[in-house]
């Protein structure tokens, strides 16, 4: 009986659907830290970044998190998952991504 409790348990938790940074994803990279979100706000906050169901300004997205100090580019990627809803990030890209730049 607990296979059918693990398998109602994956149901329930669906993956974070893709979240598209673009050209934001190195800014961010690229960013010195630590830095608040007022901060990123300040300078980026105009950036789009896009779901598969619709487009959010970077801004808005870190306006609950205005006082909150990141101290590393997966900080802030953790944080926009956040307040889009998502409990965990997409599979597809991995904390590693977001703290160096390829080389």
């Amino acid at each position: 009986m607990s296979g059918d409790n693990a398998a109602r348990d994956s149901e329930a938790r669906d993956p974070a659907p893709v979240v598209t940074f673009g050209p934001l994803k190195r800014a961010l990279r690229e960013h010195r830290y630590p830095v608040t979100a007022a901060e990123l706000i300040e300078q980026y906050g105009a950036a789009e970044l896009e779901t598969p169901t619709e487009t959010e300004r970077f801004g808005r997205l870190l306006e609950d998190y205005a006082e909150t100090r990141f101290r590393e580019p997966s900080d802030v990627r953790q944080a926009v998952f956040d307040a889009l809803g998502y409990d965990d990030p997409p599979p597809e890209t991995t904390a590693e991504d977001w703290s160096s730049l390829p080389r």
